[in-house]
């Protein structure tokens, strides 16, 4: 079956036949032996030959095909794999740092509510920024948008995004975090956002 490498190599659309017919029930046993999945081997074992044909003009020789490709479906499961577990990791880290956020939030706004002090000081923040800026930061810090995102739904540039949230979080500072008063150094400024986007 070396043929049929030299055929792919040469750009022959034949030879894809012809490795597929001759390797696919090696590759997609293998494939499920790793993953435990059929569908996810069979997926794999279409994608590789795909890139193998796109790559065809810049192949190595081989004197082992069914080893080649054996290990090509190998690299590829278990990128595939290690990419799923850092999904996962991710997934965990950002729920359990959401739950801290929630909890801090509730702390916060219970602060706010009992603490005339603090509720003053927010609601003079708010009037120190513009529309816009208010706008900003509700999509950066509520919807979790990105700084394209956010230059793409407000047609503006990204930089001008990023500028102006960095702008409005320096009158936040300005405005929240009081000398001698020790909880405000605490308040992070997405809580204070949501809290302030709230009391609109």
């Amino acid at each position: 079956m070396e043929d049929a490498w030299l055929m792919l190599r040469a750009g022959d659309q034949a030879a894809m036949l012809l490795l597929y017919d001759e390797h696919y029930i090696g590759l997609f046993n293998y494939g499920v032996k790793l993953t435990g999945s059929r569908e996810r081997a069979a997926e794999c074992i279409t994608q590789v030959l795909i890139e193998l044909w796109d790559k065809r003009g810049s192949l190595p020789e081989v004197e082992n095909v069914r080893a080649y490709l054996l290990t090509c479906i190998r690299r590829k499961l278990m990128a595939e794999i290690k990419a799923d577990r850092r999904r996962e990791l991710r997934h965990h880290v950002f729920e359990a740092s959401r739950e801290q956020t929630e909890m801090a939030y509730e702390q916060l706004l219970i602060s706010a509510q009992s603490d005339k002090a603090l509720k003053q000081r927010l609601e003079k923040a708010l009037t120190q920024l513009a529309p816009r800026q208010l706008e900003l930061l509700r999509l950066r810090y509520f919807e979790d948008k990105g700084y394209d995102e956010i230059a793409t739904i407000c047609n503006i540039t990204k930089r001008t995004a990023y500028n102006s949230i960095h702008d409005a979080i320096k009158i936040l500072r300005t405005e929240l975090q009081v000398e001698g008063d020790e909880n405000s150094a605490l308040y992070s400024i997405p809580l204070l956002v949501l809290l302030m986007l709230t009391m609109q």
